[in-house]
């Protein structure tokens, strides 16, 4: 008797201290779609203004200015003598998601668009820029470089897109150039020869940047034909004897298709990465049908196109071509091809549309070893140089 009491007890009390359990479960909030959409990217800095976040970036660009009647800023596809530095304000609606970028359609949509751009003398640019880094938790910079074909505009939504979506709390500056020429290979033509006179004025800022904000992480993140003008930029960094010295200016270096020929970036970038930059990482595939044109145009292997004989995931091997990349500092330089996961516009835009670059790039810029990755997949090649191969989910 003593011991069925003693059950009873038991499974009494087991069933009220369930029942409340279970009740107190009940009233827990239930987070819906919306709500979810509220809580990711918290990293990165906004203000809230209705239903939308709003983000500030910084700004400078080789483009001609001139000022329209209602008194706002524009920019033309003219190059100018010097550069315009300033900040600007996007509005972006929290479901914004990594998808196909195409920068006007996503503001016909009201998800993501200009709300502001204000113009900033250099000296005063430099010292906000200063103070907004040294505020930063990581004390760092992202600079980000675009490609050919879009207007200042479009280049901004690009850049404020890509800050949001990789959600880390840095200041982030947008060098923009005019690369929205015709679309024609008289028009490219006319867009490489105005990322070469960018990178000058993209050369100067960096070492003002290097010397007076000193981040203490400094990224420079380009992609297409953006990645001539850093090629560009750091030869004129190099004629500074501030520069030109042993000491590291910039922690690493990202290039994504880049539509830089191979001799040329042979020629040019060696000596310089060697001085000025820490690392480089090379994003590159062996479908990108937009490199491809260019390599027709420029009669010379593009450095962001890459001949990769695929078979089995596990039995890919890469062409002699690509091995000379690493060769050029074997420790400081890695290869990532993303042939696998390149389902982008003209197999191109993978750096603005792939879940998979953001993570990768994310891991990258923050020195993660690599293993730890869950994408990546490691290949020995000849003389044992590392090459990885950057894989979907599936």
């Amino acid at each position: 008797m003593k011991n069925f009491t003693k059950s009873l007890f038991s499974s009494v009390f087991l069933l009220i201290f369930s029942s409340s359990l279970l009740t107190g479960c009940a009233l827990l909030p239930i987070q819906t779609s919306s709500g979810y959409f509220k809580d990711i990217y918290k990293r990165i800095r906004y203000t809230i203004e209705g239903r939308y976040r709003v983000i500030d970036i910084f700004y400078a660009t080789s483009r001609k200015p001139y000022n329209r009647s209602d008194r706002s800023i524009y920019f033309t596809n003219d190059i100018a003598g010097g550069v315009t530095t300033g900040h600007l304000d996007i509005k972006i609606d929290p479901k914004l998601k990594i998808e196909k970028m195409l920068p006007y359609r996503l503001k016909r949509r009201g998800i993501i668009g200009i709300q502001d751009i204000d113009k900033i003398d250099e000296d005063a640019f430099i010292k906000e820029l200063s103070d907004t880094v040294n505020m930063s938790p990581h004390k760092s910079l992202l600079v980000v470089v675009f490609g050919y074909k879009d207007d200042f505009e479009a280049t901004a939504i690009k850049a404020a897109y890509f800050a949001y979506l990789l959600d880390i709390n840095t200041p982030v500056l947008l060098f923009d150039w005019p690369g929205d020429q015709g679309l024609s290979p008289g028009g490219y033509e006319k867009a490489r020869q105005l990322a070469i006179e960018s990178g000058s004025y993209l050369g100067g800022l960096l070492t003002r940047i290097a010397c007076e904000v000193k981040p203490a992480k400094l990224w420079v993140k380009a992609s297409s034909l953006g990645c001539q003008v850093v090629c560009d930029a750091f030869e004129e960094m190099y004629k500074n004897p501030v520069c030109s010295d042993s000491k590291i200016e910039i922690d690493h270096v990202v290039f994504a298709a880049p539509d830089v020929g191979q001799k040329e970036f042979d020629t040019k970038f060696k000596e310089e990465l060697t001085n000025i930059a820490g690392k480089l990482t090379t994003y590159v595939s062996s479908d990108d049908e937009a490199l491809l044109m260019s390599g027709m145009i420029n009669n010379e292997q593009r450095l962001g196109r890459q001949n990769i004989r695929m078979r089995e995931p596990s039995q890919m091997e890469e062409m002699k071509d690509l091995l000379y990349i690493k060769s050029l500092s074997p420790d400081r330089v890695n290869v990532i091809d993303v042939t696998p996961i390149n389902n982008a516009s003209f197999k191109h835009g993978y750096y603005l549309e792939c879940p998979e670059f953001f993570d990768d790039f994310y891991q990258r810029i923050f020195d993660k070893d690599p293993n730890v990755n869950r994408r990546l997949y490691l290949l020995k090649v000849k003389d044992g140089t590392d090459y990885w191969v950057l894989q979907g989910s599936k």
